[in-house]
C-alpha cells in the first residue's frame, strides 16, 4: 500500500475536484492510502462521496486585491498574484507544504494547479504527477507565451515580471538547500507524468492548437481529454418554441441583462449555476426560463439541447462539444477567455463581451454552420471514453509506484 497525496491550491469551481475525485476512488480501490489537501473543503464531501479520503486544508496565501484580470499577460502573472511576488511570503507557503509532506510522507503526489506545492516538492524523491487543463502547465520556454497577444506589445514588462518570479522561487529553493531553476517553466517539466485533461485544440501554449504533441511539452506529457462529472438530474425542459438552450453561468455584472434577453427570446431554456435559482428565479417568472437547483446530467443535456451559453468553463465546454452542439461563450477570467477563443477559432461557437451578447446569440440561433463545426469536433473525438481515460491514468500511476528495476 502506498501513500498518495492529492493537492489543489489555486482556482475555483468543481473542475479541480472533478480531476481528483475519480483518481482518489481508483487509488483507494487499489488499496492505497489517499490524502487530499484542498483549497476549498466545502465541496469535498460532494465530489468524493463514499470515498475514504483524509482531507486537509491546503496552505494558501491570504487573499488581497491583486492586479486587474485584464492585466495578466503570461502564466508568470498568475504566479505573481498567488504567492510568488515576494520571497518571504513564498518561503512561508513552501515551508507549510514541506511540513505537510513530512507529516504525510507520500510516495506520490498529484498536483492540480498547485505551483507552491510543486516548488516545495523539489528535491524530494517522491514521484510527482501533474493534472489539469493545459493552461495550468506552461510549455518549457523563456520567455513564457503571451496569453493576450491581441493586446499592445508589452514583452519587456512580461519578461521583467517573469524574471522576478524566477528570482523569488530560486531564493526560496536556496533557503532549503535546493538547486535553482534556470527558467520558471522548468518547474512544470521535471515531473514524472503530466496528465493534460483537455483536448489539444484547447492548449493555449500551442500555436493554433490541434497538434497532438506540442514542442516544449516533454515526453511525460499527454492529452487525456477532459475529466467529466458523471450522473446528475435529467433535464426537464420548459415550454417554448425554438431551439433548446442550456445556460451554465457564474455571477458576473451583465448576467441580469443576459437572463432578460433569454426571457425575451422565449426559447426553452435551462439555467444552472451556484445560487442563481435563489438569486434570480423570482425575477424571471417565465414559462420558457427554468432555473435548476441541482447539477444536471451533462450527457443528456448535450444530447437534448441545441446550443449552450457558458462562461468558458473548460469541462462543460468539452461536454457540450462532444455532443456536437455549438456554444456562446461569455468569459470572465483569462483561462475562460482562452477556451472561448479556441471555440471561436474552430468555428464551433462565438465569444461575446457583455455588449455583444444579443447580436451573437442571434447569430448562433439563425446560422447552422456553428453546429456543423461542433458536430465535426464530436466526430473527431468520438473515441473518447472517460472510463478508459481514468483507467489509463491509474495504470500510469501504478507504474510510477513500482520499484525501480
Amino acid at each position: 500500500m502506498a501513500s498518495i497525496l492529492l493537492t489543489w491550491e489555486l482556482g475555483g469551481g468543481m473542475g479541480h475536484l472533478a480531476n481528483l475525485a475519480p483518481l482518489a476512488r481508483g487509488l483507494v480501490e487499489r488499496g492505497h492510502r489517499v490524502t487530499a489537501a484542498l483549497a476549498d473543503l466545502s465541496r469535498a464531501h460532494r465530489a468524493f462521496a463514499g470515498v475514504p479520503v483524509a482531507f486537509l486544508q491546503a496552505p494558501l496565501r491570504a487573499r488581497s486585491a491583486g492586479r486587474p484580470e485584464s492585466q495578466a499577460r503570461t502564466f508568470a502573472h498568475v504566479l505573481l498574484d498567488n504567492g510568488f511576488a515576494e520571497a518571504g511570503q513564498l518561503r512561508t507557503l513552501v515551508e507549510a507544504w514541506r511540513n505537510l509532506f513530512e507529516f504525510i510522507r507520500p510516495d506520490l503526489i498529484v498536483f492540480d494547479h498547485s505551483p507552491t506545492a510543486l516548488l516545495a516538492a523539489r528535491g524530494r524523491s517522491t514521484r510527482r504527477v501533474l493534472i489539469g487543463t493545459a493552461f495550468f502547465s506552461p510549455t518549457d520556454q523563456y520567455p513564457l507565451a503571451d496569453l493576450r497577444p491581441w493586446l499592445p506589445d508589452d514583452s519587456a514588462r512580461c519578461r521583467q515580471d517573469e524574471d522576478r518570479v524566477l528570482e523569488n522561487a530560486n531564493r526560496v529553493l536556496a533557503a532549503f538547500g535546493q538547486q535553482p531553476l534556470e527558467r520558471i517553466a522548468q518547474l512544470y517539466q521535471e515531473v514524472d507524468e503530466n496528465f493534460l485533461t483537455t483536448f489539444p485544440e484547447f492548449d493555449p501554449y500551442v500555436p493554433e492548437g490541434g497538434r497532438r504533441k506540442a514542442e516544449g511539452r516533454g515526453q511525460n506529457a499527454r492529452y487525456w481529454g477532459p475529466m467529466l462529472f458523471s450522473g446528475g438530474k435529467a433535464p426537464e425542459w420548459p415550454e417554448g418554441r425554438g431551439k433548446r438552450i442550456y445556460a451554465y453561468l457564474k455571477p458576473f455584472p451583465a448576467l441580469p441583462r443576459l437572463l432578460a434577453l433569454l426571457d425575451e427570446v422565449a426559447c426553452p431554456t435551462l439555467v444552472y449555476g451556484d445560487g442563481l435559482a435563489e438569486r434570480f428565479g423570482g425575477q424571471f417568472p417565465s414559462k420558457t426560463l427554468r432555473f435548476e437547483r441541482e447539477r444536471l446530467d451533462m450527457a443528456e443535456v448535450g444530447r437534448q439541447c441545441d446550443l449552450a451559453i457558458l462562461n468558458g468553463t473548460a469541462a462543460t465546454t468539452a461536454a457540450i462539444l462532444l455532443a456536437g452542439k455549438p456554444i456562446l461563450q461569455v468569459p470572465i477570467y483569462l483561462e475562460q477567455a482562452l477556451v472561448a477563443a479556441a471555440v471561436s477559432r474552430l468555428g464551433m461557437g462565438l465569444s461575446a463581451s457583455p455588449e455583444q451578447i444579443a447580436v451573437r446569440l442571434t447569430a448562433l440561433l439563425q446560422n447552422d454552420r456553428y453546429a456543423e463545426a461542433a458536430g465535426a469536433f464530436a466526430l473527431r473525438h468520438a473515441d473518447f471514453d472517460p472510463k478508459q481515460q481514468v483507467a489509463g491514468m491509474l495504470a500510469r500511476i501504478d507504474g510510477l509506484l513500482q520499484p525501480a528495476p
